[in-house]
């Protein structure tokens, strides 16, 4: 991502930043600059992703090299932490409290109470369109719900800088595109800078066009993602779909024209479906399970395949 002189400041700054664990490589000589606005970081599992979002939540200390967010080191740095809001890809709800509980404990950990805290409580579950589930027990929320509440979770505080670690992972296609559109409204109306990382490239273009690839430690590319979609493009994509009514699912699927395969897998609520054209198959899916009454439970790309583009992409 490049700055023009005269222009606003990169939110993150990294030169040749390196960290490992022993023997284990996290990240090698690193280098991105983030600017303002939604910026998706991309690779596969592994990549060095989780590495990154430690170094900037100031986690861990690098082993070489340098990192500044918002202008600062984050190691050792508690007054910035306040500025940043990260959403994480595990769980982190404790699922015998409710919705509202655990955004109380968030708030006081960030010193806030009172009816200060009970207001922005309110005002981040319509943000986040939690409203109705707030006061029930995390333990029952679906997928896309605990996403939805680990986001608001994150954002209560109301920081600067968002950071949400694969918000997308396991979630149906109808939830997903809610929280696409929640992410892009978080920074269109409510001016957060926001990094969103997935392992999905595709859902990270239905964000933003700013991206990083990150393979094996190393940032392979950056910058607009028109620049490096033809080439990923040339690779057939490969994407599991699970869930009840697939079969109805997978005839409507072979009738499009930028399906190359549609096979099940050992069972039968699971498909895998190749396509050459992965915008159009994200664009067009939602009303095919629609249309095919199919109730999707999971859909993921595999890493396998995303490997193999990243391997194309630094020519082996």
């Amino acid at each position: 991502m490049t700055v023009q002189e005269g222009g606003p400041e990169p939110i993150i700054q990294a030169r040749a930043l390196s960290k490992w664990y022993g023997q284990v490589i996290g990240l090698n000589n690193f280098a991105v600059r983030v600017m303002p606005g939604i910026t998706g970081i991309v690779g596969p599992n592994g990549s060095g992703k989780s590495t990154f979002f430690k170094l900037v939540l100031g986690l861990i200390k690098p082993n070489a090299g340098s990192i500044t967010v918002l202008g600062k080191g984050p190691w050792k740095n508690p007054e910035l932490h306040s500025s940043i809001g990260f959403c994480p890809d595990y769980e982190s709800l404790p699922t015998d409290s409710t919705g509202r509980e655990y955004l109380t404990l968030i708030g006081k950990l960030h010193m806030m109470h009172g009816t200060a805290l009970a207001d922005r409580i309110n005002e981040v579950v319509r943000l986040v369109e939690m409203g109705k589930a707030v006061d029930r027990r995390t333990g029952g929320y679906s997928k896309g719900m605990k996403q939805r509440m680990k986001i608001a979770g994150a954002m209560l505080h109301d920081p600067k800088l968002l950071i949400l670690d694969e918000p997308l992972s396991g979630t149906d296609p109808l939830v997903r595109k809610d929280i696409i559109d929640l992410i892009k409204r978080l920074n269109k109306e409510h001016e957060h800078d926001i990094i969103v990382s997935s392992h999905v490239l595709f859902e990270i273009e239905r964000m933003t066009h700013d991206v990083a690839l990150v393979y094996r430690g190393r940032t392979i590319a950056s910058g607009d993602i028109s620049e490096i979609r033809n080439l990923i493009d040339r690779h057939p994509h490969n994407i599991i779909i699970e869930g009840q009514g697939t079969t109805a699912l997978a005839k409507m699927l072979l009738d499009q024209d930028y399906v190359v395969s549609v096979r099940f897998n050992e069972s039968k609520d699971s498909v895998t479906v190749q396509v050459s054209e992965p915008n159009r198959f994200f664009d067009g899916l939602p009303a095919l399970i629609e249309n095919a009454q199919c109730s999707v439970t999971k859909m993921y790309s595999l890493d396998d395949n995303l490997e193999a583009v990243f391997r194309y992409l630094v020519g082996g």
